[in-house]
């Protein structure tokens, strides 16, 4: 954790409570904020990123946020300046953009290769203790849906097939539906968001919830062409998610938890050797450490 003190001192708080502008004089012994090799970070500069009435609670943590973005920058360019593939392009744009361009290349990078893969068990365990929070927010359904030429001679066929929905008349729309299909999607085995589905048929279908209640078989034509589905299954709005549903949203807000805690170790690791080093000083500002 980082220690804590006042931030900018009173210099900050003359600043922005006395709403200074860019032309007022900034004494040399108090406008220092950081400097990270050869360039450095001005109160100044500083200040006038902050807007315009902002309340000195809310500025501080905004000072806090801005000269944190600034060190992080030059920190992740020292880092990844030799990991990024498309440097030639990226030195050909000016300074500050270049540093954004590497820091952000290299953050994709870490999403990318700094989480290791998430055990199957602990995405089981979080389903488990977290179930209840778990919920939907639109309905999901299983089922068949297919567009077919109203003109198809095998129409009565695939609208027997479609409302029987056994594994004979699976085979069968396999075979042939798929075959005279202008689109196919099967989805009994795998739940899908209600809207995608709904997406494919140009009929409105009304409330989701209502419809995946009160529906097992639709059809409608339009313009010489047929939309039929069927379901097998639904939850509505607000049900707990199934363990399949949920699990690679798990598996995400996972990675992204690992991810957060990655790059914060990092972040911190690195300011804390640029200091050791004298590559990075810091000046009369306070980053409450976290």
């Amino acid at each position: 954790m980082r220690k804590s003190a006042l931030i900018l001192l009173g210099s900050l708080a003359i600043a922005v409570g006395c709403g200074r502008t860019k032309a007022d004089p900034v004494n040399a012994d108090t406008d220092f904020v950081a400097q990270y090799r050869d360039s450095v970070l001005r109160l100044s500069d500083v200040v006038r990123r902050l807007p315009p009435g902002i309340s000195a609670a809310d500025s501080a943590a905004l000072i806090r946020k801005i000269v944190d973005q600034w060190i992080e920058g030059f920190l992740i360019e020292d880092l990844a300046a030799g990991q990024i593939d498309d440097m030639d392009r990226i030195d050909a744009l000016t300074a500050s953009y270049r540093r954004s361009l590497i820091a952000d290349s290299y953050r994709r990078k870490m999403r990318r290769n700094g989480v290791q893969p998430v055990d199957v068990d602990g995405v089981k365990a979080y389903y488990k203790a977290h179930a209840a929070e778990l919920k939907l927010e639109r309905p999901i359904v299983k089922g068949l849906f297919i567009r077919i030429p109203a003109s198809s001679r095998y129409l009565d066929d695939i609208r027997q097939w479609m409302r029987q929905a056994d594994p004979d008349s699976y085979d069968a729309l396999e075979n042939t539906g798929r075959r005279e299909a202008t689109a196919f999607r099967y989805f009994a085995d795998q739940w899908t968001d209600f809207d995608v589905i709904a997406g494919e048929i140009p009929s409105r279908l009304g409330d989701g919830d209502r419809f995946v209640e009160s529906t097992v078989d639709y059809e409608t034509e339009l313009n010489g062409t047929v939309y039929m589905l069927h379901l097998t299954d639904y939850r509505k709005s607000g049900e707990t998610m199934p363990e399949e549903y949920a699990s690679p949203i798990i598996e995400d807000r996972m990675k992204a938890l690992h991810l957060a805690d990655y790059e914060a170790g990092l972040m911190k690791a690195l300011r804390a050797s640029a200091v050791e080093k004298e590559i990075l000083k810091e000046g009369n500002y306070i980053i409450h450490r976290r």
